[in-house]
């Protein structure tokens, strides 16, 4: 069967090699790397399958366009592990076949959906997409979202003491919610200083703004600031039920074909492995001035020309914003 799924590689079909944007996992970076701060999509392999050789044209592309786009760059990790070399990964999660790609849900490192939509980049970007859009918890820092509801709830003599605690807790997060603990600082800094309906108006003049055209890094920046606002207006169970709704499997199932299964004599095969990187965000003003307004439409497009989709009939006999008021224009630069 090992046989069958073909040995020998066409140039750029080798699923070991290092792809842009694609990070390959090895059970010594595995937990460093996906540790949950952002979502993930995981393809396991075996370096022999042919399935998982054709694959790889599809998933280069998509790491491609995830490292390029400041919206998702930062929140979804696009990885690669040689289940076929580091067999204590795939049987973690359960690997059985190749490919396996399983979708991790930010926060979830260790429980994740299978993977079962299509196999093109138009396929997966639609997937990702759909889940960052119904993460509702993106940018909240989870220590902080009870102390902004209780600020909320409090009464205005009460809450300077509040904003005692949120600094407090601000202070000992880790390094990668800084940014987003910085926002819930200076949210109850403003409200102190503007009144208990700054949060309803600031999140209702920011949803206005991210309705207009602005580039994508700029979107990501409201995005992050339109999230942490409204932690502070639900109720407890609400933000729990936030937190955990992009954990929902995916609806469209994949139906090109099945999985490469491993028998007996195929696990006693053996392959290879590999490694790669990333960067980070620009900080953002989100108040727009009139120049910015004006230009604001000319982020990035997914304008996607790749109609073409890969045949995945697997035949297992051949092969196994409205410009800020005047009084708070909001300068990132504060922080």
């Amino acid at each position: 069967m090992r046989g069958a799924c073909g040995l020998v590689q066409a140039a750029g079909d080798d699923p070991t090699a290092k792809l842009s944007g694609v990070h390959d996992l090895t059970p010594d970076n595995f937990d460093a790397l996906h540790n949950g701060k952002r979502a993930a999509l995981i393809e396991f392999y075996a370096p022999w399958c042919g399935h998982c050789k054709r694959l790889v044209p599809e998933y280069s592309k998509l790491g491609e366009k995830i490292a390029s786009d400041p919206k998702l760059k930062n929140r979804v990790l696009i990885a690669k592990v040689d289940a076929d070399a580091h067999r204590s990964l795939g049987e973690k999660f359960g690997v059985r076949g190749f490919p396996t790609l399983k979708w991790f849900p930010r926060g979830k490192p260790a429980d994740p959906v299978d993977y079962q939509g299509g196999r093109s980049l138009d396929a997966f970007l639609k997937f990702i997409e759909e889940k960052v859009a119904a993460d509702a918890g993106f940018a909240r820092v989870d220590a902080l979202v009870p102390l902004a509801q209780k600020f909320q709830a409090a009464a205005a003599g009460d809450r300077k003491a509040i904003l005692a605690e949120v600094e407090k807790v601000a202070a000992g997060v880790s390094a990668d919610d800084k940014e987003n603990a910085a926002l819930y600082v200076r949210f109850v800094k403003k409200a102190i200083e503007k009144g208990e309906e700054y949060i309803a108006k600031e999140l209702a003049r920011l949803e206005k703004m991210a309705a207009k055209p602005m580039s994508a890094a700029k979107l990501d920046e409201v995005s992050r600031k339109i999230s942490v606002l409204q932690s502070f207006l639900e109720a407890p169970a609400a933000a729990e039920a936030a937190a955990t709704k992009a954990e929902e499997p995916a609806g469209d199932a994949h139906t090109e074909g099945e999985e490469y299964e491993l028998d007996d004599e195929e696990e006693e095969a053996g392959g290879a492995a590999a490694a790669s990187g990333g960067d980070d965000d620009e900080v953002y003003a989100d108040g727009l001035d009139e120049e910015e307004d004006a230009h604001a439409g000319h982020g990035h497009d997914h304008d996607h020309d790749h109609d073409h989709d890969h045949d995945h009939d697997h035949d297992h006999d051949h092969d196994a914003p409205e410009q800020a008021s005047d009084d708070d224009p909001y300068d990132d630069s504060e922080l």
